[in-house]
């Protein structure tokens, strides 16, 4: 069924893309009668085409390459990227937007590496704060080139400062560890509990999904970051196994779910403001300690470098190490229990 006229096209594109539909609307007619166009943007389904054109008409947005400034590719990616998912923005990005309060108003077009630069030089934070305003420009440029506003992500080259030694995490003390086990009824002392006996990120665990949880085999796969992190086996030892298991339910597509609502937690944020800081037994610490607290602890043990490196996701500097070194998921098993 064809569309009303002005309504919008959906294209399929050839070659091998990745996205080949493109949405494109007209803005307008030449002199001689001819349509200008201009694309929305670029989707990998055909439904996907569909569902932006009807959103575009239901919430029309102005995208011209002389109108949008800074803020409002930010507000549209917010709504693609979360809002549209029933997701919550993520805090450090919020954040990151609101220090670069100077580009808020500028034309995007118009932005160059020398304005984001001089944002992040005046800002008085540190290395981490830098990296998240340089990372959330790179994504707004992705969007920007995607619906053509501009063909030349000029965020690539922002500069940050050098990367300072991190002080703000310490493992857990032995005192402070059997203080937990007291407490392990408590949904944030599980928390603390499952990432000081794992060594995950914070984030690797919320996004660990149920069918990647082998219980009966001891461990799951998961990890993020690097290449040595991603899809690795996390062995589950067995003084967490009770945890894991009381999570666990088949039902759930993630194996961390907010009990307050059922959804799943995915966003760490949410994690720490609504389990971890409400856990008095866990004020001097962040759940990332945890992730120190195991490498400690399989330190203390005595564990094999290349074990510990796998465990933890880390890649070795040893080439011997690295290719021709092979653990099995019973010795990760055998090594994460010794601690």
């Amino acid at each position: 069924m064809r569309n009303p006229n002005s309504y919008g096209q959906i294209i399929k594109l050839g070659g091998q893309r990745r996205r080949p539909f493109a949405v494109r609307i007209t803005t307008g007619w030449t002199d001689d009668g001819k349509q200008i166009q201009k694309y929305l943007g670029y989707y990998e389904k055909r439904t996907d085409a569909i569902a932006a054109l009807v959103d575009y008409h239901q919430n029309p947005y102005d995208f011209g390459a002389s109108k949008a400034t800074f803020q409002d590719v930010y507000e549209k990616w917010c709504k693609l990227t979360y809002e549209d998912n029933n997701l919550d923005v993520p805090k450090s990005y919020a954040a990151a937007f609101k220090r670069l309060a100077g580009l808020h108003h500028m034309v995007f077009a118009d932005i160059r590496k020398r304005h984001m630069q001089g944002e992040l030089d005046h800002c008085k934070l540190g290395y981490s704060t830098k990296k998240n305003m340089k990372t959330l420009c790179n994504k707004l440029y992705k969007l920007a080139i995607d619906c053509e506003l501009v063909t030349t992500n000029f965020a690539t080259n922002i500069e940050l400062p050098p990367k300072e030694e991190s002080t703000i995490h310490h493992p857990f003390t032995p005192k402070e560890l059997r203080t937990l086990w007291k407490h392990q009824d408590e949904l944030g002392v599980q928390y603390a509990l499952v990432y000081c006996y794992t060594g995950l990120r914070p984030t690797e665990l919320l996004k660990i999904t149920t069918d990647n949880v082998h219980l009966d085999e001891h461990y799951m796969m998961g990890g993020m970051k690097t290449a040595a992190g991603k899809n690795r086996v996390i062995p589950i030892a067995d003084k967490i196994m009770p945890i894991i298991t009381s999570w666990y339910n088949p039902d759930e597509e993630y194996l961390c779910i907010d009990p307050r609502d059922g959804r799943p937690f995915l966003n760490y944020d949410r994690l720490r403001e609504h389990v971890w800081k409400r856990c008095e037994l866990l004020a001097q610490h962040l759940p990332h300690d945890g992730r120190h607290t195991c490498a400690t602890l399989l330190d203390n043990a005595e564990i094999n470098l290349k074990v510990i490196q796998l465990i933890l996701g880390h890649r070795s500097a040893d080439i011997t190490h690295r290719v021709y070194t092979h653990k099995t998921i019973k010795q990760l098993i055998t090594a994460i229990n010794k601690i």
